[in-house]
């Protein structure tokens, strides 16, 4: 179960079950995190610093840790093939 609404970013996109399960699995919250992660892309596209918050990708660099902001996600969240995790808070 996902958020009803996207945190702190109106254009955030749901990030699939299968990572979701896959964050927790490897400890990190349920509920109320901010993760910072390295996400490869089917198409072999490479995000850095792909921040994820409570569900949800809420932006693609690190600009996007504080405050409230819009911005655009440019891929389908269903095209994460591997995600690796740099920090969570």
């Amino acid at each position: 179960m996902h958020s009803k609404t996207p945190p702190r970013n109106r254009l955030a996109k749901v990030l699939p079950e299968a990572w979701r399960t896959y964050l927790i699995e490897r400890g990190v919250p349920k509920r109320k995190y901010t993760a910072v992660l390295r996400a490869t892309l089917t198409d072999g596209t490479v995000y850095e610093d792909l921040i994820v918050e409570q569900g949800w990708v809420i932006a693609i660099d690190r600009n996007g840790l504080g405050g409230t902001f819009e911005q655009r996600i440019p891929f389908n969240p269903q095209t994460i093939a591997a995600v690796e995790i740099i920090q969570v808070v």
